[in-house]
C-alpha cells in the first residue's frame, strides 16, 4: 500500500506478541483467547479504516462526539457494574466500555473544531474547547473513572497548542486547573480515589485499607525481576496472584519480573519509537485537520503509557489505565486499532487542506 508505515506496523506487531505471551502469564487461556479475538477484530477495524479517507472523519465528528456523549449518559440507565463502577455494557461474556471511544470522538470533534483556526485562537474557540471537553470528562469521573478522564486534559492541550493557542492563555488554563483542583477532591473523587492518590504519596500508611497495596505489590515484582528476570511463567509475585490486575493495569510489572530489567527497557524502547514515528508523521502533515488529529491521538498513547508505567513504577497514582496494545481488554485494544489507523490514513492521503489555503489568502 502507497505511503503505508510498516516500521509502525512492524512495532505494533512485537507489542501485540509480547501482550499476547503476557496476558497468557498473567490470566489464564480463557483471557488469551478472549483477547486474541480483541486482536483479529483490531486488526479487521484498522484495515477496513484505512480504505476511507480521514476526511469524512471530519464530515462526521459531531455526530460521532453526539453519538459517545450519549451512550455514557445511557451508561446510568443500562450498564454494567463492575467492583462500584458503571463503565460497561454487558454483551455476553464480552462487555465495552464506552469512555475509552469517548477518547477518539474528543480528537475528532476538537480537530474538526479548530483545524482553521491556527495562530487566531481566540476566548470563544478556547471556551467551546473547554466545553467540548468537560461534558464527557464530568460524565466519566461519576462513573467513576478518573484515569480515563483525566487523559482527555492532555489530550486538549496538546491540540489546543498545536491549533496555535497564545502562551498567556495556556498558562491561565493550567493554573486555573490546579486552583480549582481542591474543588475536584472535594466533590467529584470518590473516597477510594482518594485514598488511592493519599497511598500513592504514603503508600506504608495506607496498606490496611489497601490504597497502598497495589503499588507496594507492584515494586517488589520489578524489583524481585532483576537484570534478566525470573522467565516466562515464573514470577512469583504474578504466579502467586500477589500482584492485582495482573493481566490488565500492572502487566508492565509482570512484565519485568519475568523478563528482567533490559527487556523491560526494550519495550520502553519499542514505545519511544512508536511515539517517535507518530510525531514524524504530525510534522510532515500538511493538512491541519490531519495533524491536529494525528498530534492529538499521539498525545491520547503517549499519555496511557507514561501513566500506565508510572503506576507501575510507583510515580503515578493508581487510576486504572491499560498499557496500549499489551494489557487485556476489548475497549482498549479496539480503541488503540482505531486510533492508529486513523494516523495511517493521514500519513498515506496526507494532502494540503484547499479549504485551509483559501481561508489563509482571503485573510
Amino acid at each position: 500500500m502507497k505511503k503505508f508505515d510498516w516500521l509502525t506496523f512492524l512495532i505494533l506487531c512485537i507489542l501485540l506478541t509480547i501482550g499476547i505471551f503476557f496476558v497468557w502469564s498473567a490470566s489464564s487461556e480463557r483471557f488469551l483467547y478472549k483477547q486474541l479475538v480483541w486482536i483479529l477484530t483490531g486488526f479487521t477495524l484498522f484495515f477496513t479504516l484505512l480504505y476511507f479517507d480521514y476526511h469524512s472523519f471530519a464530515e462526521y465528528s459531531y455526530i460521532i462526539y453526539t453519538s459517545a456523549l450519549f451512550l455514557l449518559i445511557l451508561l446510568f440507565a443500562l450498564g454494567s457494574s463492575v467492583k462500584g463502577s458503571q463503565r460497561w455494557f454487558s454483551l455476553g461474556s464480552f462487555s465495552v466500555q464506552p469512555s475509552e471511544f469517548m477518547k477518539i470522538a474528543l480528537v475528532l470533534v476538537l480537530a474538526r473544531f479548530l483545524r482553521y483556526k491556527k495562530h487566531i485562537l481566540g476566548l470563544s474557540d478556547i471556551g467551546i474547547s473547554l466545553l467540548l471537553t468537560f461534558i464527557p470528562m464530568v460524565l466519566i469521573i461519576k462513573q467513576p473513572d478518573l484515569g480515563t478522564a483525566l487523559i482527555l486534559i492532555p489530550i486538549l492541550l496538546s491540540i489546543l497548542y498545536t491549533a496555535g493557542i497564545r502562551l498567556f492563555h495556556l498558562l491561565v488554563l493550567l493554573g486555573t486547573g490546579l486552583a480549582i483542583s481542591p474543588l475536584l477532591w472535594m466533590y467529584l473523587l470518590k473516597s477510594y480515589q482518594k485514598m488511592r492518590i493519599i497511598g500513592f504519596l504514603w503508600p506504608e500508611k495506607t496498606t490496611d485499607w489497601g490504597a497502598g497495596y497495589h503499588r507496594i505489590q507492584s515494586l517488589i515484582a520489578i524489583g524481585s525481576g532483576g537484570l534478566l528476570g525470573a522467565g516466562w511463567g515464573s514470577g512469583t509475585q504474578n504466579q502467586m496472584k500477589f500482584l492485582p490486575e495482573r493481566h490488565t493495569d500492572f502487566i508492565f510489572a509482570v512484565i519485568a519480573e519475568e523478563w528482567g530489567f533490559l527487556r523491560a527497557c526494550f519495550v520502553l524502547f519499542l514505545y519511544v519509537a512508536f511515539i517517535a514515528c507518530g510525531i514524524g508523521i504530525a510534522r510532515n502533515t500538511r493538512d491541519p485537520f490531519g495533524r491536529l488529529v494525528v498530534v492529538g491521538l499521539i498525545t491520547l498513547f503517549a499519555t496511557q503509557i507514561i501513566i500506565n508505567i508510572g503506576m507501575n513504577l510507583g510515580v503515578a497514582p493508581i487510576v486504572g489505565v491499560t498499557l496500549p496494545f499489551i494489557s487485556y481488554g476489548g475497549s482498549s485494544m479496539l480503541t488503540s486499532f482505531i486510533s492508529l489507523s486513523i494516523i495511517f490514513n493521514v500519513k498515506m492521503r496526507s494532502k494540503i487542506d484547499l479549504a485551509s489555503q483559501r481561508l489563509h489568502f482571503t485573510n
